[in-house]
């Protein structure tokens, strides 16, 4: 997670293009699976991303010191996500590529719609993490740290900690399982904590 959001939306604002690579490097992939949720084609999923970032880097003057980026980035993706799965040139790419229907494809974007992106949701989500990674034992809380928010694989893992990455794997799947319990009303939101990858 990234700890100083003052501090890297005041580096944003002047222009650093480091604090605009961690931003990307933190979000990039939980943001592909929330938007690979409603749109099942990769070009397009792509596409939303670096039409977000875009977005994030030709705002970045105009963002205030209390933003918050999580909330901030899931409704530019929302919202551009939105667009494609509503223009028929999109419509007929995700068609071709993907065994939806019009309706399918109606439904994913009705719900994709509902769904709340606010500050005041991403807080609530935040303190369950934080609950459910103390409810871990403090090795598979690490693996799953090192896996989720520092991206190691499990080779990477394993060779870190001098375990097998047998034992990655299996921690790995135990704190998933937690996870899916703990944030099941927030899915897909959080989908990158509870997908494999």
């Amino acid at each position: 997670m990234i700890r100083n959001n003052t501090q890297l939306l005041e580096l944003l604002e002047d222009g650093d293009e480091a604090s605009f690579k961690v931003v990307y490097n933190h979000f990039y992939s939980r943001l592909y699976h929330f938007v690979a949720e409603y749109i099942p084609n990769k070009d397009l999923v792509e596409n939303v991303l670096q039409d977000t970032f875009l977005t994030l880097w030709e705002k970045k003057s105009s963002l205030q010191k209390n933003t918050n980026l999580n909330a901030y980035l899931y409704t530019i993706a929302k919202n551009n996500s939105l667009k494609k799965l509503r223009d028929q040139r999109y419509k007929q790419a995700i068609f071709l590529s993907s065994q939806l229907s019009e309706f399918e494809l109606e439904l994913h974007a009705g719900a994709l719609d509902k769904l709340e992106t606010s500050n005041i949701l991403f807080s609530e989500i935040e303190q369950i993490i934080q609950k459910t990674l103390d409810t871990l034992s403090p090795q598979c809380r690490l693996v799953f740290e090192l896996s989720r928010f520092q991206h190691c694989r499990n080779h990477e893992i394993a060779e870190k900690l001098s375990i097998s990455p047998k034992t990655v794997e299996g921690h790995m799947t135990k704190a998933i399982k937690a996870f899916r319990v703990s944030l099941k009303d927030y899915l897909p939101l959080v989908s990158f904590l509870i997908h494999h990858i």
